[in-house]
C-alpha cells in the first residue's frame, strides 16, 4: 500500500509548502499530493487548498465573526505572496513545487477549480502550456503526474488537453453504482475518503481495473481497515508514522 503524502508531510510541516514536500521526500514517502487554484489576477496556479484566507493565515486566530473573509482572487499575486501563514512559510506557484519535487517521486496535483465551461477550457490550456514547458526542461515527466478534482468536468478536460496524464476522480460519498462512473470519466484511479471505504465499491473499482486512494488516513485503525480492504494507496499526513504503521501490521 502506497503511502502518499498529503499537501506534504503537512501533520509536521505548514500545508502545501517546499519545506513540506522536502521533508514528505526525506521521510520516505511513494508520492506527494497538493492542491493548486488558478490565481485570476496573475494568470499563474498557486497552491492553496482554501478559496477563503481565513484558515491559512494569521488573520484566521482573531476569530472575529464580523470580518469580511477574504477571497484569494481579491489579492495581487504579490499580495499573496507577502502573506505569512500559520507556519511562517510563503504561498508558492505551481511551477516552484515542481521544481523543488522535480522527478524525485510521483505527484498527485488536485484541482480546486469550481469553473466550467469557457473558463474551465481556458484554465486547462493554461495548465497545459505550463507542464508542457517543465517536460521539456526535464524538470518533471507526464509519467509522474497524476491529475485528480472533485470537479470531474476538470478530468475531462484533462483528457482533451493533457491526454498523456493519468487522472483520478476525488468522491466523498458512495455511489449507488460503486465505480461504474469512473468509466464515463476514463480515469485511472478512484480517490475515495475514507468515510465511504466499504468492500464492495473497493473491489468494484479494482475489477474495472481502477487503482483506489484513500484520503485522509493517519488513525492506525483506519490504517489496518485499509490494508485489510487491499487499498492501492492512503494519503496522510505523517507519512513516516503512517509507514511504521503499515510495517508493524504487515
Amino acid at each position: 500500500m502506497k503511502i502518499i503524502a498529503h499537501r506534504g508531510a503537512s501533520g509536521e510541516f505548514p500545508e502545501n509548502s517546499l519545506q513540506a514536500f522536502e521533508q514528505a521526500i526525506l521521510q520516505g514517502c511513494d508520492g506527494i499530493e497538493f492542491d493548486i487554484q488558478y490565481h485570476q489576477p496573475s494568470g499563474e496556479f498557486i497552491l492553496l487548498h482554501d478559496s477563503y484566507l481565513d484558515r491559512v493565515t494569521e488573520s484566521g486566530d482573531e476569530k472575529d465573526c464580523n470580518k469580511e473573509k477574504v477571497h484569494f482572487n481579491q489579492l495581487s499575486l504579490a499580495e499573496l505572496t507577502d502573506i505569512s501563514t500559520k507556519g511562517k512559510y510563503r504561498l508558492c506557484k505551481l511551477a516552484d513545487a515542481l521544481h523543488c519535487i522535480s522527478q524525485q517521486c510521483p505527484i498527485n496535483i488536485e484541482l480546486k477549480s469550481a469553473t466550467q465551461g469557457v473558463q474551465l477550457a481556458s484554465e486547462m490550456q493554461k495548465l497545459e502550456t505550463l507542464l508542457n514547458q517543465l517536460q521539456l526542461n526535464k524538470v518533471i515527466t507526464y509519467q509522474q503526474l497524476i491529475i485528480s478534482s472533485f470537479n470531474h468536468h476538470a478530468l475531462i478536460y484533462t483528457k482533451k488537453y493533457l491526454p498523456a496524464l493519468a487522472t483520478a476522480a476525488l468522491i466523498v460519498c458512495c455511489p449507488v453504482d460503486y465505480a461504474e462512473f469512473c468509466k464515463k470519466l476514463d480515469v485511472k484511479m478512484l480517490n475515495l475518503a475514507i468515510d465511504f471505504i466499504n468492500p464492495e465499491i473497493i473491489n468494484d473499482a479494482h475489477s474495472k481495473g481502477l487503482q483506489v486512494w484513500v484520503y485522509t488516513v493517519d488513525n492506525p485503525k483506519q490504517i489496518q481497515q485499509c490494508l485489510q480492504y487491499q487499498v492501492d494507496g492512503i494519503f496522510t499526513n505523517f507519512p513516516a508514522r503512517s509507514r511504521q504503521i503499515v510495517s508493524s501490521l504487515k
